[in-house]
């Protein structure tokens, strides 16, 4: 007779939640470890209330949920199972901030209108987003802590993540990954463990946040470019020059360059397989100079051809043009000699006959090619 009751009060809870929604919870819901329960398609959950989920074969998928301003602060959603909670929608219009326990996947919409979500590692969350529409948040309105977004192939992709000090939202481009499964996970986090250093040709670190990127399984083509919020970098950088994109791989610190666009610093190269931490940088100023004169007479000034500054740009192609135009040399990968020369390049410049010659510098500089033309004067 017992066992047919609890069959009865199951039931009962199954035919609410399926049936008649959408419905709005204002006490805790906890679902028992042996309750099976399903949501038809277009279902709606409207709770301001923790979610207890003990169960393991509740099938979601259906299901909307709409978070509202909770009773307590914060208020948790907890999944104490192992099997990740699937939801159609999930929507967060809260004043205050929501947590999530376990693993959660949401599949076609997650809307934020007000108020944040923590998946971070302190609660155990892990929240998924497998829908394709571009997702916003606020500086009122992000999910702090890790989002994972799921497939390939898109675009654009935009994570609306920040911490405690703020929204800082992420973008790729050219999402390239093994299979359209494999999720991608962006995080902003705070700047006291910033594991960038001041390298040449860097000036200035925003140390106030930074991203971490994660693969969570399969592999990453490296190939999409990244973009990161410049929001409150203009406030901190004090140094002339680019904003650039830098990357912290497992062996070294990469400068990716930098391109601004609306609120946005999206690097000139691609983001690296390997590539986990990156940051919003100020590069110094360089500036590529021909020298104007050759005195090819041995007195250690002015003896070679001399380019300041392309050192800083190994992709570069140098022509020395005669006053009729015959290129005397072309170098690939120019560097300047110590004089007297002794380069595996070394070229005898005494041979240089009085007179004007040209020199074409090619080069690139954070992806883009760049070109400048100087007369140089031979003296002897």
């Amino acid at each position: 007779m017992e066992k047919d009751k609890t069959m009865i009060r199951i039931t009962i809870f199954f035919i609410w939640l399926a049936v008649l929604m959408p419905c709005i919870s204002f006490g805790q819901m906890v679902i028992g470890d042996k309750t099976e329960m399903a949501a038809l398609p277009g279902s709606i959950l409207a709770t301001s209330v923790n979610i207890i989920n003990n169960g393991t074969k509740n099938d979601f998928t259906n299901l909307n949920i709409i978070l509202l301003t909770p009773t307590k602060t914060p208020a948790l959603i907890v999944n104490n199972t192992a099997q990740p909670i699937s939801l159609n929608g999930l929507t967060i219009n809260s004043t205050s901030t929501y947590g999530i326990g376990g693993e959660w996947l949401v599949l076609n919409d997650l809307i934020f209108t007000k108020g944040k979500l923590n998946a971070d590692k302190a609660i155990s969350g892990k929240l998924g987003y497998k829908g394709s529409a571009d997702l916003v948040g606020s500086d009122s309105s992000y999910i702090n802590g890790r989002l994972f977004i799921f497939g390939s192939g898109e675009p654009l992709r935009t994570f609306p993540i920040g911490n405690a000090k703020g929204y800082f939202p992420a973008q790729l481009t050219e999402i390239e990954v093994a299979d359209k499964d494999t999720p991608i996970g962006m995080e902003v986090i705070s700047g006291t463990n910033n594991p960038f250093t001041v390298a040449a040709p860097i000036k200035e670190i925003f140390t106030d946040h930074f991203w971490e990127l994660t693969i969570g399984s399969g592999s990453f083509s490296g190939k999409s470019p990244i973009s990161l919020s410049e929001a409150g970098t203009s406030s901190f950088f004090t140094t002339v020059g680019d904003i650039v994109v830098l990357e912290k791989d497992a062996t070294k610190q990469n400068e990716l360059g930098g391109i601004g666009n609306n609120t946005f610093i999206t690097s000139s190269l691609g983001v690296s397989s390997t590539g986990k931490t990156y940051a919003l940088a100020k590069s110094d100023v360089v500036t590529v100079k021909v020298h104007k004169l050759i005195t090819p007479d041995d007195d250690k000034v002015n003896d070679v051809l001399v380019i300041d500054g392309i050192d800083a740009f190994a992709d570069n192609e140098v022509t020395l043009l005669d006053r009729w135009g015959v290129p005397f040399k072309t170098w690939k990968g120019f560097v300047n000699y110590v004089q007297p020369a002794g380069s595996s390049q070394d070229v005898d410049f005494s041979k240089l006959g009085i007179g004007n010659y040209i020199c074409v510098v090619r080069y690139t500089d954070k992806g883009v090619q760049k070109s400048i033309k100087q007369m140089i004067s031979v003296l002897k």
